[in-house]
């Protein structure tokens, strides 16, 4: 009997176990291309903010996957990363010979696996959403292609980085959002510590999600939102990191510096060609004094094609607006321009930033078939089509450039 259900839930779930396993060995084989030339994904010869304004060379370093604690925006990081990597750490540590294995090459590699795993679920979890919605199977094919090889997953994926784990800790929460819908269930709050702990910010998704599920209930919202701070409260004490969040105050006002000026129109600008144009495609960039920074240029067919996505999502959410999931993913790209935009936080490499809402505009664009007729289905497949060939021609030279300047500043 146990045997017979087992067999079930295999043949259930034998797509998303097939797409989770090609996505692995897809980003596995990218890996190794880099991998064995350049240790510019993990390893920046202390040298900081190398990519694309990434803290890769800082957390590598530090070490806060495994043994030391992180900033006071990501409280939690450490305590929660370190249950995966910390194993990995000690594995790494036990190999590590000199002339034979070295230990930055291999913890490097096992953290990369790590988050290739964990950026296999985020797509995998989305698969599973998105082809429940009744749409073409070219069209599900098309856009899954779109979000595994899109800049922000194949980038945040590769590179030694907390972003990964951040898409996912949103992805989950969305995903136990909408199973709870309706019943009252404190396995909500559960899900937002993720959230609060790995990158404070997102914290917004919970209270967002539970405006939705409560609207007016003022008890119902005080009663969940009391055991939530309990719950954030027992995971601050019990993993000793009290004395990161009451640093908090003092992060905020330094990050304060990383905030644009710029006058509204030209912020405008920035937000399309330094943030939205990264949902898909790679960024414009050049190096300049040794860092691979964005410049702005773009280029104008992936803008059009970008633009045209981000209309559909809209549209979207308009058609779905009683559905959950729509609206919590259009909270999310509206959260995140508000931020990065309209504030300007890091608005001038904010490229990295797009790894944070890439996977809702994935899902809007699954849920925008649902007003479509047949023959406009068509043409809709040919959008995405398109779009995947650019993203990919996109990635493919900008990834290329990557590799070269790894080549030659962080040979292996």
């Amino acid at each position: 009997m146990d045997g017979d259900i087992l067999m079930s839930k295999i043949l259930k779930y034998k797509n998303e176990m097939f797409l989770f396993i090609l996505v692995v060995i897809t980003y596995l084989i990218i890996t190794k291309i880099f991998f064995s030339k350049t240790t510019i994904f993990y390893d920046l010869n202390n040298t900081y903010d190398v990519l694309l304004d990434t803290d890769t060379g800082v957390l590598f370093n530090l070490n806060v996957f495994a043994i030391s604690q992180d900033n006071s925006k990501h409280i939690l990081f450490s305590a929660i990363i370190s249950i995966f990597a910390y194993p990995i750490y000690l594995f790494c540590t036990s190999i590590a010979n000199p002339g034979t294995t070295d230990f930055n090459s291999a913890y490097g590699f096992g953290l990369i696996c790590l988050q290739i795993i964990t950026s296999a679920m985020s797509i995998t979890l989305v698969f599973n959403h998105i082809k429940k919605i009744k749409m073409q199977r070219l069209t599900l094919i098309l856009l899954t292609m779109i979000m595994i090889f899109s800049f922000p997953q194949l980038f945040m994926t590769l590179n030694v980085e907390r972003f990964i784990y951040s898409q996912f800790s949103l992805i989950f929460f969305i995903v136990i959002a909408n199973k709870m819908k309706g019943k009252n269930s404190y396995l909500v709050e559960l899900a937002a510590i993720p959230l609060f702990g790995i990158t404070i910010s997102n914290i917004y998704l919970y209270f967002f999600n539970m405006i939705f599920e409560f609207k007016l209930k003022i008890g119902k919202m005080l009663k969940h939102l009391i055991t939530f701070i309990l719950m954030a409260y027992i995971c601050v004490v019990s993993t000793k990191s009290y004395e990161s969040f009451m640093n908090l105050g003092n992060v905020i006002q330094y990050d304060t510096k990383f905030i644009s000026g710029e006058p509204i129109l030209e912020k405008i600008a920035m937000i399309i060609e330094r943030l939205l144009y990264s949902v898909f495609y790679f960024p414009g960039a050049s190096i300049k004094k040794g860092l691979f920074l964005q410049n702005g240029e773009v280029a104008t067919i992936p803008v059009i094609l970008t633009l045209l996505a981000l209309c559909f999502c809209v549209l979207s959410v308009i058609e779905n607006s009683e559905k959950r999931v729509p609206k919590l993913c259009m909270g999310i790209i509206i959260f995140n321009l508000t931020l990065h935009g309209i504030v300007g936080y890091n608005l001038v490499n904010s490229s990295i930033m797009a790894i944070n809402f890439s996977f809702a505009v994935i899902i809007l664009l699954a849920y925008f078939t649902k007003a479509l007729r047949k023959n406009e289905k068509n043409m809709y497949n040919i959008f995405l089509s398109l779009l995947l060939v650019t993203i990919v021609i996109s990635n493919v030279n900008g990834f290329i450039e990557i590799l070269n300047i790894g080549i030659k500043s962080y040979p292996v």
